[in-house]
């Protein structure tokens, strides 16, 4: 979707009731061709968000609709403190909003065009910029369209990542193991872009982040011109100057990033290691959920024709609905069973998931899945009669959710699903350490002991 323009201080008053009863909505923050973005107040809370007000029927004749579903598939599952977050998403006849983290300090483009930045602070932002870029790639997400108008500020002047209207996923790529849709700010964009032969959506980010991390520094762009031939004329031969008061070492880091050619341009994980960047960094430490709980999960559809307004989803962390009962299957849930023992085909790529019968106590069940969890080292999150959600790995992205549900009086379904970024490494945590630790759980039934 079109960037969002800054609208300045320009006041609206677009419901005079709160929104869905919940938001008391202000002033308008920016606006592009499909939505507009405005500040509002949750009023149980009083707590500052930012809605994005999509117009549906702009969307659908745009043919932008696969746009705006990839990009809330997309933000449900981003969890960093460097990343605007997406609190819920609401619709009504005419309109998707999307909820969002509020940025109180604006855009980071407004306080480098007054300015450029110090090294110091160039470096702090870049930092905080490869941090959340090094998580989306881990999520096999792509942002396509970094750029300072698209980082944002919170009330402590740290950089959020926001827009990703341009992102793309890691099931885009085309069998030639790479993206081919041209799309991205022309002065941010890589040369291989511009090329049109495919491009590695990793090494495109890298590339603007380049480009940022010069601006921030120099206050002006490495590539620029009025006529966009010559413009990308530019940026494909690669050639620019850095100003004088740029020290050797980010000299040497800036010409990695802004190397023409992808195939040697620097990683994340080579940024992360060079001298520059290592001075002050402190590796961000959270927990990522992105694969939520089906409790969780809810059915209404954003693009619906009802005349009613309806919450549409709810994207909020550990939220878990439906108490801690455990729940009876009735006859809907095991006619879904029938499907068999492995249930990959009904996930997303990248998720994996199995059930069995138990005849142990559902405290048991729970209980054990804890210990053999934190025994391989991973980090509990949230803990039910009837559900385990645990997460690990690099930037804590294997995730595992055990749901327990009630089949009769002396068995158990319990069902486990697990995703990872890189393919088939969450079902090897799965099958290779922990179910292992959970054999003597499972009712044997046959010879495979499955339901």
């Amino acid at each position: 979707m079109p960037a969002l323009e800054h609208a300045g201080d320009e006041s609206t008053t677009p419901a005079e009731k709160p929104l869905f009863g919940k938001y008391e909505v202000g002033r308008l923050l920016g606006y592009g061709a499909f939505a507009k973005v405005y500040h509002a107040r949750d009023v149980h809370t009083e707590r500052s968000v930012a809605i994005k007000a999509i117009n549906k029927q702009r969307i659908i004749k745009g043919g932008l609709t696969a746009n705006v579903k990839r990009e809330i598939s997309i933000m449900r599952r981003l969890r960093h403190p460097n990343i605007v977050r997406l609190l819920e998403v609401l619709a009504n006849k005419k309109k998707i909003f999307f909820v969002l983290e509020f940025a109180k300090g604006g855009e980071l483009f407004a306080k480098v065009a007054k300015s450029r930045f110090s090294e110091d602070l160039s470096r702090r932002y870049f930092q905080q910029l490869i941090s959340a870029v090094g998580y989306c790639h881990s999520r096999g997400v792509f942002h396509r369209d970094l750029k300072p108008e698209n980082l944002l500020l919170d009330e402590n002047w740290n950089l959020k990542v926001t827009d990703f209207g341009l992102s793309a996923l890691t099931e885009q790529i085309r069998p030639d193991g790479l993206l081919h849709t041209l799309c991205g700010t022309p002065s941010y964009v890589a040369p291989e872009v511009l090329l049109k032969k495919g491009y590695d959506g990793a090494k495109v980010d890298i590339w603007s982040c380049g480009i940022i991390l010069f601006v921030l520094n120099a206050g002006y762009l490495p590539f620029n011109d009025p006529n966009l031939m010559v413009l990308y004329k530019k940026i494909c031969s690669g050639e620019f100057r850095v100003p004088r008061w740029t020290s050797p070492d980010l000299k040497k880091l800036l010409s990695r990033l802004l190397d023409t050619n992808p195939q040697t341009r620097i990683t994340v994980e080579e940024i992360i290691n060079d001298p520059w960047f290592k001075i002050g960094y402190k590796e961000v430490k959270f927990h990522h959920d992105y694969l939520e709980l089906k409790a969780d999960d809810e059915d209404d559809d954003y693009y619906s024709n009802s005349d009613s307004d309806s919450v549409s989803d709810s994207g909020s962390a550990g939220t878990v609905s439906g108490g801690d009962n455990l729940k009876v299957m009735n006859a809907f849930d095991i006619i879904s069973f029938s499907a068999g023992y492995k249930l990959s085909g009904l996930f997303d790529d990248g998720e994996y998931g199995e059930r069995f019968l138990s005849t142990a106590a559902p405290e048991k069940i729970i209980e054990t899945v804890v210990a053999v969890a934190e025994g391989e080292g991973l980090t509990v999150v949230i803990k039910r009669e009837w559900c385990v959600k645990v997460v690990g790995g690099y930037n804590c992205n294997f995730v595992m959710t055990v749901e327990l549900k009630r089949l009769t009086e002396q068995l158990v379904v319990v069902e486990v699903r697990t995703k990872e970024s890189e393919v088939g490494s969450s079902n090897r945590i799965w099958k290779d350490k922990i179910r292992p630790g959970l054999s003597n759980l499972i009712y044997k039934t046959g010879p495979a002991g499955c339901c």
